[in-house]
């Protein structure tokens, strides 16, 4: 009766029923086959919350979106409604008594068994932990490291911290990408088609990064022991700092250790992101180098290249060993961030790395080489 797109959710009156409102979520229609089926699922459960907060209410009753007419599969509406609902509550301060209304036809599992189910989904893709309480299981963010901690629990801790952060980052520009992809698939436009490859495009690589953050919520003892021994991946901008990174390749190769960096990569058809996720993987430890720049930012993440190796580098539990260069120190107007956004975005990267690191300054390229060689002398022996 109203234009609507696939993925889009209409508000009506209730009628008769005890409700003020009904959301009707639109799950099949023109061009459905240009969407995923869990785009699909993600995005009307999302929309569905929005439009609580909006609408003033406090209580919503799911079914399992898309799983009637639509032919979405249970496996996927189970995940993704899961996914979307615990991220949504995660993120609000309101009380919401959100209520699942799902068919088990012949009646094999009981109500603690849906949440368990619910549960593993929700931890699985998301990294959430689960903990009992006096209400029953509660899920929350991972605690990050805490000053009782030991140094592995809190290396542990802050690891998955990450990973769940990372998750998070992750979903918010799928999210927001696959909110444009609809936007695109109802226009007309001839530039339509390219901005739609180029979507498509960032949303596989996205998952694809995404799927790889998964993997590290419990990482496995295969993952942990594929490395390359004594290599050490150098993170930092490129042509601002090209005389530091030469200072410290020097540094790492008189120790007799692998240098691991940018100037070496092949050519390949992987995406950057997915390239640097494995170099960092393979590599046994992470030098870490910031200057006056955030870098180039990968489009379909957001987050600039440096600070993706420096989260992979996290996430992997890998050594850190961090550089960051003094404020005294002397620079050319060539290796200062000129974009606002950009700069902005440096001030928050250099300000979470300087709490959750011990970090050595360093004024010049022989200052830097000389504290890289102290510090890494240990992984050499």
């Amino acid at each position: 009766m109203v234009p609507a797109k696939v993925g889009d959710v209409l508000v009506s009156s209730a009628g008769d029923l005890p409700a003020k409102y009904i959301f009707h979520a639109v799950t099949i229609g023109a061009q459905p086959h240009e969407m995923l089926p869990a785009a699909i699922v993600r995005q009307t459960s999302q929309r569905a919350m929005q439009l609580m907060a909006t609408l003033g209410c406090t209580s919503i009753a799911f079914p399992a979106i898309g799983a009637g007419m639509a032919g979405i599969s249970i496996e996927i509406v189970s995940a993704e409604m899961a996914t979307a609902l615990v991220e949504s509550v995660l993120d609000t301060q309101r009380p919401y008594q959100i209520e699942l209304y799902l068919m088990d036809r012949f009646r094999t599992m009981s109500d603690d068994d849906f949440f368990v189910y619910f549960e593993q989904f929700a931890a699985r893709k998301l990294g959430v932990a689960a903990r009992s309480a006096a209400a029953g299981h509660v899920l929350a963010a991972p605690i990050n490291a805490t000053p009782g901690m030991d140094q592995e629990q809190a290396s542990q801790a802050h690891r998955r911290y990450e990973v769940y952060t990372m998750l998070r980052h992750l979903d918010a520009r799928r999210n927001k990408l696959e909110a444009d992809l609809i936007n695109t698939l109802a226009g007309d436009d001839a530039q339509d088609a390219v901005r739609l490859a180029a979507l498509k495009e960032q949303l596989r690589q996205i998952q694809a990064l995404r799927r790889g953050y998964e993997d590290e919520i419990l990482p496995s003892e295969t993952m942990r022991q594929r490395t390359a021994p004594n290599s050490v991946f150098v993170s930092s901008t490129s042509s601002d700092l090209k005389p530091y990174r030469l200072a410290v390749r020097a540094a790492i190769e008189g120790l007799n250790l692998s240098f691991v960096g940018m100037e070496d990569f092949e050519a390949t058809g992987a995406a950057p992101a997915d390239l640097i996720r494995q170099k960092v993987r393979e590599s046994e430890s992470y030098v870490g180098i910031l200057g006056m720049r955030y870098g180039f930012v990968d489009p379909g993440t957001g987050l600039s290249m440096t600070e993706l190796e420096y989260r992979q580098a996290i996430a992997n539990a890998k050594p850190m060993h961090i550089f960051v260069m003094d404020d005294q120190a002397p620079i050319t107007a060539g290796m200062v961030e000129t974009d606002s956004v950009r700069f902005a975005r440096l001030l928050e990267f250099k300000s979470r790395v300087l709490k959750d690191h011990t970090c050595k300054l360093f004024t010049n390229p022989d200052d830097l080489a000389s504290k890289a060689r102290d510090t890494l002398r240990l992984q050499a022996t």
